[in-house]
């Protein structure tokens, strides 16, 4: 019989699942997972232990399917609590998450240019795509505009969560593809009886980037079962680049002195308008007037001054009176707004002692926003040619290369409107006790299903064509009213032509009515998993150990779409243009794992424990394969125990990866032969450009971007990996609450997906003289460059290997509980080798990122009675960065394919070609917090109050990094951070 809480509790789950779209009640894979090496927290697991009373406690681990009784695992497995979780200071996990010190070099709500409002992960830095995210052991969908191949964090609700074990290891053999990296388990609460109610607020220094989160989570436990429901609201305000010292301006070093000193950068797309004389046509008196006298260069400026024509100045920006480029910064977001809704759900219910049934269900609206300067429109990128006889040229002659900061029409607007569902039901139970073979064996059968759906708004941009039509021929009709055409028995209907010649103001609402439009791009990403899972003890064997298998399958069905509007997809836009994507993929997978405990309480042998595991897999798209581990721990005894793990893994290419159209990016490069060729010089770059056609005087290009083509490839493969692991734990019997880890990691990857970076190519052509590369690069008439194919390939491969220590200590006192944590890496390498052989050694300098040899966080805290506090410390070591390493392989790091090193060529200062480094400092920030709990007859209220960044640690500079002068998935953006937290339970 149903008690009332029993009830209560079976109408809440069924309620909730058919609310939530029906989902069968079939349930699903292994249940969420505890503890790292030092600290017994309380899991998922135990609720379904408390069953089937009576039983020894067992638990899950991340990485493994068998419940065990031991905590230490053959594979280092890294927790971050709830306490630790509230002391981070920050109300979003994936900002917590992307402080580990194994994490580097994922997208955050920091990117600006090139952002979507997402925040990932990426363990070892190998790409967010290579660390497999679950929530309570189960996949979660890919989130993102449409077609992504990573989680986006900021579809978990930080209220919700119990604790986030990250497993820094390979687990193909467990969970299937992505998980080369290691993977993140974020655990939900299940087990909460009663109401919580929290309020988190802050604000920088400066008195911007406002951030509000607001939640609500209530549950009721049973013996029979729980319920767990959460909503929330998250709204994080933007942080402009101008109002920081650091970010007001892009800098270019000054290389060829290498003290310190550097120029403002710029855009040469100016709002007043920029030319180059790439044809040298003779034009009319105005013009030879001009090209004689006021701008000999060849690269014109209209000067607001003046209203005339003269040589650009191309060493700053005019706002300061540096040079003449534009200062896009003031423009941009430096940290992009982000509004979340969320709800979640949880529980579970006994139906019987051998029986129960379980669902997990979310949802998450986000609208998040990216704002860049209004659009550089490049006659030359868009293949648009001024004409001699538009009405508003006063040179009578045509130019194929002009640029105009469209100011008039406003900035570019980027919204996302994007939304997360998520459900999972279930059922899962024991064998009965009488059956012959597999008594009291666990089994779990679920249905996993995910979708996010979004769509981006787009505005200032331009419509091509009829960008084309307003700056073509033009005349005054009989009405004086000037209109696109030669005549008006020609003249094209609505057009209006386009003054690219009178400066910033001039360009009338009329004018931008005709060329300006907004643009709608959708976008969805697919899940559907259906897993059983069977698993339970074999035999016992003579010295107290035993020998314990799991067996499991899965279907999983993948499909996504990214489509954007129809002027982006047919090409008829400025800007990046892109293809339509669309696909699917579907993969059936088999897998068995076996633990051995042979001894148990021996002499040298406190604990052994062999593992060994297997899934095999079908894909649809490249077939079949297999992958495996091994691994082994061994507890000696008096706290020392050893582990290690051998392991294959396997990445297959994701829906953009594979059915991605073709799409324009700008990626920083320069092009090589923008400077005067030496017809008689053996110099491989001279040489080579002008074998590509490109005239002595040289493209004189002075884009800092260029455009590039890029998108999907169906014909990829899987990446594939080997997985190494070897540590050491030591908690010391003598010292309750000490305990050390050290572990080793390599991981070689194999089949890389990428691409291979405009630079690469750029310097494969023209220094190496390797014509595939060269064949990727096409010119147009006057030399310059139109665009660079660098479309994913399988190009290479990724070696990384270092060290992971980790010391907790927690000691109760007279004077309070203080609990302290020292977690850090150190990076032994990191190299990329390229699709010729060549390697690139990325440790210690900014050329694949951020790889320093040293990361490490340390954080403290105390609690005595009512009071708490708190510490946390965020080192990155320095590093170093190279100048022009888009002329020369990448700054000279790591091996020629033949074996020998790559030493740097003689310095040509007179052709602008030098080849010095710079330290990149180390970056440290300080977060400092209190707190205050007090017990009433209404619950318990929690007041904490907290300083991030207590110092204003500014981002260590980068010159070559593409944001802020710095890495936005590196260092914090935001500077001094005010919070205060309030938490009331009831």
């Amino acid at each position: 019989m149903f008690n009332q809480n029993d009830r209560w509790l079976l109408k809440g789950f069924l309620a909730t699942a058919i609310a939530l779209g029906g989902a069968p009640a079939i349930a699903f894979a292994q249940d969420a997972q505890p503890d790292d090496v030092d600290v017994v927290v309380p899991t998922d697991a135990e609720a379904e232990e408390e069953s089937f009373a009576g039983e020894e406690e067992v638990i899950v681990v991340t990485g493994s399917i068998i419940e065990r009784r031991e905590l230490t695992t053959p594979a280092p497995l890294a927790v971050l609590d709830k306490a630790e979780l509230d002391a981070a200071g920050v109300a979003s996990i994936g900002e917590i998450l992307q402080n580990l010190p194994s994490q580097s070099n994922a997208i955050n709500v920091q990117f600006n240019n090139g952002g979507s409002g997402a925040t990932r992960v990426s363990l070892r830095g190998l790409g967010a795509g290579r660390t497999l995210v679950i929530v309570n052991g189960r996949r979660h969908v890919p989130g993102g505009n449409g077609a992504n191949s990573s989680v986006d964090l900021n579809a978990i609700p930080a209220a919700v969560i119990e604790r986030v074990e990250v497993l820094k290891d390979g687990a193909s053999a467990i969970y299937g593809s992505d998980a080369i990296g290691g993977v993140v388990n974020i655990i939900t609460r299940t087990d909460f009886d009663g109401t919580e109610a929290s309020l988190y607020t802050g604000v920088t220094g400066e008195g911007d980037g406002t951030i509000y989160d607001v939640s609500v989570a209530t549950g009721q436990t049973s013996d029979n079962g729980n319920i767990v429901f959460a909503a929330g609201y998250y709204q994080q305000n933007e942080v402009m680049a101008g109002d920081r010292d650091y970010s007001r301006f892009d800098k270019s070093y000054q290389w060829d002195i290498n003290d310190g000193s550097y120029n403002t950068l710029g855009s040469v797309g100016t709002p007043q308008g920029t030319l180059i004389d790439v044809e040298g046509a003779e034009g009319n008196a105005l013009w030879q007037q001009v090209a004689q006298n006021d701008c000999t260069s060849g690269i014109c400026f209209r000067d607001p001054g003046t209203n005339s024509w003269r040589d650009f100045n191309l060493a700053g920006t005019y706002d300061i009176g540096e040079g003449d480029r534009y200062n896009y910064q003031p423009e941009n977001y430096l940290v992009t707004p982000n509004e979340r809704y969320n709800l979640f759900s949880t529980g579970g219910y006994k139906f019987h002692k051998m029986l129960r049934g379980f669902f997990e269900a979310s949802y998450t609206s986000r609208n998040s926003q990216q704002l860049l300067a209004a659009e550089p429109l490049f006659t030359d990128s868009e293949g648009i040619t001024v004409s001699a006889n538009n009405i508003y040229n006063p040179f009578g002659r045509d130019f194929s290369w002009m640029a105009r900061r469209m100011v008039e029409g406003g900035n570019r607007v980027f919204t996302q409107d994007i939304n997360t569902f998520r459900i999972v039901a279930g059922v899962d139970g024991r064998l009965p006790e009488t059956l012959p073979a597999l008594q009291s064996w666990r089994w779990d059968l679920s249905y996993n299903y995910g979708r996010t759906q979004g769509i981006e708004v787009n505005e200032g941009r331009y419509i091509r064509d009829r960008v084309a039509q307003a700056l073509g021929p033009s005349f005054m009709d009989s009405s004086g009213v000037a209109r696109c055409g030669t005549s008006e028995a020609n003249a094209i209907e609505g057009c209006v032509p386009l003054n690219f010649f009178g400066g910033a103001g001039t360009i009338t609402p009329e004018m931008l009515n005709y060329i300006q439009y907004t643009g709608t791009q959708q976008g969805f990403s697919d899940q559907n998993l259906i897993n059983f899972n069977l698993r339970g003890k074999l035999f016992d064997t003579p010295w107290g150990g035993d020998a314990a298998l799991a067996v499991g399958a899965e279907y999983r069905a993948e499909g996504g779409a990214n489509i954007p509007d129809p002027l982006t997809a047919i090409g008829n836009t400025t800007g990046n243009k892109g293809e339509p994507t669309e696909g699917e993929f579907d993969v059936r997978s088999a897998y068995a794992e076996l633990s051995v405990v042979p001894v148990v309480g021996m002499p040298g042998a406190e604990w052994v424990e062999l593992t060994a595991a297997m899934r095999a897999f079908d894909y649809n798209t490249f077939g079949s394969d297999a992958t495996w581990k091994v691994g082994g721990l061994w507890r000696i005894g008096q706290g020392v125990a050893l582990r290690g793990t051998y392991s294959t893994a396997f990445r297959a290419p994701s829906i953009g990866e594979l059915y991605a159209g073709q799409s324009d990016a700008f990626p920083s490069a320069i092009d090589p032969c923008n400077r005067p060729l030496d017809p008689n010089s053996t110099n491989p770059v001279d040489v080579n450009c002008i074998a590509a056609g490109v005239p002595l005087s040289g493209s004189n290009d002075p884009s800092s971007q260029l455009k590039t083509r890029v998108g999907g490839n169906p014909d990829l493969d899987p990446e594939t990996a080997n997985i190494f692991t070897a540590g050491a734990v030591y908690e010391p019997t003598m010292v309750s609450g000490l305990s050390f880890t050290l572990d080793y990691y390599a991981i070689g990857l194999e089949n890389a997906v990428s691409t291979q970076g405009a630079d690469l190519i750029l310097n494969n052509c023209y220094v190496k003289g390797d014509m595939d590369s060269c064949a990727l690069i096409t010119r147009n008439d006057s030399g310059l460059i139109d665009t660079i194919n660098d479309t994913l390939q399988n190009v290479g491969a990724l070696d990384t290997a270092g060290l992971d220590f980790n010391v907790r200590y927690n000691r109760q006192t007279d004077f309070g509980r203080f609990r302290f944590n020292l977690e850090g890496t150190w990076l032994q390498f990191f190299n990329e080798t390229q699709p010729d052989g060549t390697v690139v050694k990325g440790k210690n300098v900014y050329d694949l990122g951020v790889y320093p040899e040293w990361k490490f966080n340390f954080g403290t805290l105390w609690g005595l009675n009512e009071w708490g506090a708190g510490v946390n410390v965020r080192y990155i070591h320095s590093f170093k960065e190279c100048g022009n390493n888009n002329i020369e392989d990448i700054c000279f790091q790591g091996q020629n394919p033949d074996g020998t090193n790559r030493n740097p060529p003689p310095d040509d200062p007179a052709n602008g070609i030098v080849y010095n480094e710079r330290k990149v400092d180390a970056n440290v920030t300080a977060d400092l917090f209190g707190s205050y709990t007090l017990a009433s007859s209404v619950g318990t209220s929690r007041l904490t109050l907290g300083v991030n960044n207590i110092l204003n640690q500014a981002p260590s500079v980068i010159f070559n990094g593409f944001l802020a002068t710095s890495d936005a998935s590196a260092y914090d953006f935001l500077g001094r951070y005010f919070y205060a937290r309030f938490v009331q339970s009831f």
